[in-house]
C-alpha cells in the first residue's frame, strides 16, 4: 500500500504516452468503466491524453477525473498510482514496471506494425502485465488481480531496457 492508499486514495494512472490513443481515453471514461472503477474502490483517475482529443469529462461521478495531454515528467503520476492502464509502447512500459506498479496495457490496434502487440503478449506470457484491447478493457479490469502478477527486479534502466530486448529476441 503506498501513501495516497494509506490516506483513503486509490488512483488510476492512464498514459498514452506523446501519441494519440482516443479510443483508450474513451473506453476508461465509460460510465461503465467508472463504474467498474469505483465498484474496485479507486478514487481519482489521472489520465494522460497526449496529442488526443480533449474529451467530454463525466459528472456526477464518485472518482475524481483529471486530465492534461504532456507534461515533461510522468514519473510522480506513476509513482502516486494503484495501477497504471498504458498504452503498449515500450518506454511507457519499461517506466511503469521500473516503478514496480501493477499494469493492464492495452494494445492500439491502428499501430501493428510497431511490436505493441509482440511486446505486450511477452510480458503478458512473463506474468509483468496483463494485456487487452480497448474493447476488453472493462472485462479485464473487473477481473484483474495483482497477485498474478510478477514484479520485474531490475532495477536500473540499461538493465530492464536490455532484458525487454532479450525479451523481444533483439
Amino acid at each position: 500500500m503506498n501513501m495516497l492508499e494509506s490516506q483513503g486514495k486509490k488512483n488510476i494512472f492512464v498514459t498514452v504516452g506523446t501519441t494519440q490513443f482516443d479510443e483508450l481515453v474513451t473506453e476508461v471514461l465509460h460510465p461503465d468503466m467508472l463504474e467498474v472503477m469505483e465498484s474496485k474502490g479507486y478514487t481519482h483517475l489521472i489520465i494522460q491524453i497526449g496529442r488526443g482529443l480533449e474529451p467530454q469529462i463525466p459528472t456526477s461521478r464518485r472518482i475524481q477525473i483529471t486530465l492534461y495531454h504532456l507534461k515533461e515528467n510522468i514519473s510522480s503520476d506513476i509513482e502516486d498510482s494503484s495501477l497504471v492502464i498504458s498504452h503498449a509502447g515500450a518506454g511507457s512500459c519499461l517506466e511503469v514496471l521500473n516503478a514496480h506498479k501493477p499494469l493492464i496495457v492495452v494494445v492500439n490496434q491502428k499501430l501493428m506494425g510497431n511490436h505493441q502487440l509482440e511486446l505486450a503478449e511477452k510480458l503478458q506470457s512473463e506474468r509483468h502485465v496483463v494485456m487487452c484491447y480497448p474493447e476488453t478493457l472493462k472485462t479485464t479490469l473487473s477481473d484483474f488481480d495483482t497477485s498474478c502478477l510478477k514484479i520485474l527486479h531490475i532495477n536500473n534502466q540499461m538493465a530492464l531496457s536490455n532484458y525487454i530486448e532479450k525479451l523481444m529476441g533483439f
